[in-house]
């Protein structure tokens, strides 16, 4: 094999792994949110919400391409099976499953078995007459599990190489997306005096879903203000998946991948340090004074950036 070829190769591994891991990052934030606003919409009956997620989660840009899902059980059978939209959670796991298959050479064989039966359990002939006569969130929670065996298999089977680096940074860069499209999705400002009923409701059951339930009344010990919530979702090291902690994870395997193969990535080394500093120092003080709109949209500035060079360093080069 020449040495074009081989770059070739190794290019196309490596992206394959990276975009693996994000797109099951992509379907479990997909799920939780599901699973989230369905429970704040029976305790709140507004059901307008899910306008918001069709248009920045699916991408919809009209109500005409989901007209005949207009209340809570269709949506969320558009948002899991329709197979038109890409973005939906069925798209979601084909894809992670192609990418699965083409690098199986370089993944656990556990971790192909759990990428695999996810899809197959998704695409089951009575599927979708499972749905129909069933509760919406029991086939949620249903799917969430296969989501969690994955994360599981992937932690105790797969070799801590170059492989399991490329697969972390497709999660990561993944997570930190998520948790700022949810904060620009549900929060407009830190003035806790809008708060109303709904949003504490919408709060709690989205911490429960993604496992920051506890983790904020140990640190918070309150109802659920705004500015907690931002401080816990942006800034709080120790949730895992904060903002901060998912940047200083990006860090940790971007360092190891430049050691495993003696790759001098010096922008991107930079890019990604001037980022973790920005949210290691950042306060909520000093993102009330900012604007959270402008905080957020300067992470995602340099996340974008972060990305360009990520393919630029590895996906372009030998690995």
């Amino acid at each position: 094999m020449g040495n074009k070829e081989r770059v070739k190769m190794l290019s196309r591994v490596a992206n394959n792994l990276f975009w693996m891991d994000r797109y099951m990052e992509r379907s479990y934030g997909l799920l939780n949110l599901i699973k989230t606003n369905y429970n704040s919409t029976l305790d709140s009956g507004d059901y307008s919400s899910w306008n918001k997620i069709m248009y920045t989660y699916l991408a919809i840009q009209s109500e005409n391409e989901y007209k005949n899902h207009q209340d809570s059980i269709s949506t969320i059978f558009f948002i899991l099976f329709d197979r038109k939209n890409p973005n939906t959670l069925f798209n979601m796991v084909v894809k992670a499953r192609e990418n699965a298959r083409s690098v199986q050479e370089h993944i656990s064989r556990e971790l192909w078995l759990s990428v695999n039966k996810f899809f197959l359990h998704l695409t089951e002939e009575d599927m979708i007459l499972k749905y129909k006569k069933s509760d919406p969130i029991t086939i949620v929670n249903e799917l969430l599990q296969f989501s969690h065996i994955y994360y599981s298999v992937a932690d105790i089977t797969q070799e801590r190489g170059t492989a399991y680096c490329f697969m972390n940074l497709g999660k990561y860069l993944e997570r930190v997306v998520q948790s700022i499209d949810f904060l620009n999705l549900r929060i407009i400002s830190l003035d806790d005096e809008k708060e109303d009923l709904y949003e504490s409701y919408f709060f709690k059951n989205l911490l429960i879903s993604i496992g920051g339930y506890q983790l904020y009344l140990k640190t918070y010990k309150s109802i659920y203000k705004i500015e907690n919530v931002v401080k816990m979702i942006a800034i709080n090291e120790n949730f895992p998946r904060s903002i901060i902690y998912s940047v200083n994870k990006l860090n940790v395997h971007i360092e190891r991948l430049n050691e495993f193969n003696q790759i001098k990535a010096g922008e991107l080394n930079f890019t990604v340090g001037k980022l973790k500093n920005h949210l290691k120092y950042s306060t909520i003080d000093a993102i009330k004074q900012n604007g959270l709109e402008q905080f957020l949209d300067n992470i995602k500035f340099e996340l974008n950036k972060i990305s360009n060079i990520i393919n630029k360093t590895y996906f372009n080069q030998i690995l």
